[in-house]
């Protein structure tokens, strides 16, 4: 099972196995890794599981989060091996389950330093169509047709892999090449590199292993330079069992890069025979159709974040109408009571989950859960709940069975260290009377006609952590003038910028203070309250707000 390896300095080594779909990691005790580190948010950052990839967010965190040395700014990918860095805690990511994929595989030779006597470097940020200018006339003849030809090819390119795929066509034309690679910058890939192509001369299907000097990578990548080896066979520092093996002897190597400051590819080539020798004019060659082939490759690049980017988000916006479907369209109307209900997802889908529900005995059923971790993992159980509590009312089952059922659903079809804290109540319009079952929730407050405030303290288990759990039915009247407040820990435990609690001290103190106001005025004072504190904090959690009042 993929785990974490944390490190604190002063600290024993703790691992931590990765069974959620999502892992949140911060100084809070309510985050599923909790780390004691001064320079670390309460909700710092997450991982979370898409398919088999596990995937590294920071939260908004004040100190921010780093991968392998990098500022994390969107989500990315995490490696076996990769490194997360979270104030002075280091995270080791490891996933035993990772076997080699039959994608070509980049396996980089450790030499030191090219050989002068055998190698040229090339800088980039010269113009090399300058150099070649000052060869022969059939040499700017072919290079002139070189460039024509790289252009009309990359018109018909409809996407980045048959954009690649046509570079390296090309790249056996210009070049007496038998092997080509065209690799990308890649984060999250072994070595920072991702292979995008590889392939022999008059074949078709990809090689599945790659070996590449780390010299020559690092010559391309780092310094911007295109590289000739003429003769890697007698270089010492190629002498190694693989170029041996291989025999490789002549060797390119060129940037992929449209601003001469960030080189964000390489074209690579090699031959194995004598006959076949990379001169001088050749690296010319390859390194100006690698100029002119950058822009287009870039430009693929970027057409395919943008329709990734752009399908996401018309996911995301489905889901979330999905999702805003599941709660009331709008607060119940019946004589001598008051109903509003309000939730805000910290992220574009939420786990929140609030009812109103008419019984069929006139009886109103009144519903606020909280589903553990955020997010689309969160709002798929969120769905769930809602379907379960339903079919129970369609059942007309009594409250106490209701929850009973629902807990036994939700322990057997979801994850075990998955659960639903909720509040479900049933009011009774004509005495007043409120039935209700607290499994796990935040105590609700309820708002006496005498200015005092309860708190409803009693309660059992969350939902779906023991199949069995009992739920005692508790019961409370709600006089005119009366209220109750319902809400999750989003409210109570919202965060300034300064990493303080909004606090049960609060959310009291705004409650008390309006308990005259109607439903939608308590609702009003309680957001302005969370928003004059939270200022321009990003949510930590969702917020959800119930209130029923009695006039």
């Amino acid at each position: 099972m993929p785990q974490l390896i944390i490190k604190n300095s002063g600290r024993e080594i703790d691992r931590v196995n990765l069974s959620r779909l999502r892992t949140t990691i911060g100084r809070s005790a309510r985050s599923d890794v909790c780390i004691p580190d001064a320079f670390a948010s309460r909700l710092h950052a997450e991982i979370r599981k898409e398919g088999d990839a596990y995937w590294l967010q920071d939260l908004g965190s004040a100190n921010g989060t780093r991968y392998n040395g990098n500022l994390v700014t969107m989500p990315i990918p995490l490696m076996p091996g990769g490194e997360v860095q979270i104030g002075e805690t280091t995270i080791l990511f490891d996933d035993p389950r990772l076997t080699q994929t039959k994608n070509a595989t980049l396996i980089a030779d450790n030499t030191e330093a090219l050989n002068p006597a055998m190698t040229i470097a090339f800088s980039s940020r010269k113009n090399p169509t300058s150099e070649i200018l000052e060869s022969q006339y059939s040499s700017r003849t072919d290079l002139l047709g070189l460039i024509s030809k790289v252009g009309i090819a990359l018109l018909s390119s409809s996407g980045l892999d048959d954009t690649l795929n046509q570079v390296a066509s090309l790249v056996f034309e210009a070049v007496p090449a038998e092997r080509a690679v065209i690799m990308l910058r890649d984060e999250s890939a072994e070595g920072g590199m991702k292979i995008m192509v590889a392939r022999v001369r008059g074949k078709e299907e990809k090689l599945e292993e790659v070996r590449i000097s780390r010299t020559v990578m690092d010559e391309v990548m780092k310094n911007g330079k295109s590289v000739l080896t003429s003769d890697a066979q007698h270089d010492p520092r190629y002498a190694s069992q693989t170029m041996a093996l291989l025999g490789i002897r002549s060797v390119l190597a060129v940037p992929l890069s449209v601003d001469e400051r960030d080189v964000f590819g390489i074209v690579y080539a090699d031959s194995p025979t004598y006959e076949a020798t990379f001169t001088e004019e050749h690296l010319n060659i390859l390194t100006t159709l690698a100029s002119v082939a950058a822009i287009r490759v870039e430009n693929a690049k970027l057409l395919e974040e943008r329709m990734e980017r752009e399908r996401m988000e018309r996911e995301l916006e489905l889901a979330t109408e999905i999702q805003q479907r599941f709660q009331p369209s709008a607060p119940p109307k019946i004589e001598g009571y008051e109903f509003q209900g309000i939730s805000f997802s910290c992220y574009e889908i939420g786990g929140d989950y609030y009812d109103f529900i008419r019984l069929q005995d006139g009886r109103m059923l009144i519903a606020l859960g909280d589903v553990s971790g955020k997010g689309t993992a969160a709002a798929l159980l969120m769905s769930s709940v809602h379907a379960a509590i339903h079919a129970q009312v369609a059942a007309n089952r009594p409250l106490g069975e209701m929850v009973k059922s629902v807990n036994l659903y939700l322990a057997e079809n979801t994850p075990a260290n998955r659960f639903v804290t909720m509040f479900v109540a049933i009011l009774d319009p004509q005495t007043g009377n409120l039935s209700y079952i607290n499994a796990g929730h935040n105590p609700p407050l309820v708002g006496r006609a005498d200015g005092t405030v309860e708190q409803l303290t009693s309660g059992g288990l969350p939902l779906g952590l023991l199949p069995m759990a009992g739920y005692d039915v508790s019961e409370i009247k709600l006089n005119a003038g009366e209220s109750i407040m319902i809400y999750s820990d989003g409210v109570s435990e919202a965060n300034n910028i300064r990493e303080e609690e909004f606090g049960m001290d609060r959310l009291i103190d705004v409650f008390s203070r309006n308990l005259g106001a109607s439903a939608a005025g308590i609702r009003d004072k309680v957001e302005s309250a969370l928003s004059s504190f939270t200022q321009t904090a990003p949510a930590n959690d969702d917020i959800t707000l119930v209130l029923v009042k009695r006039v």
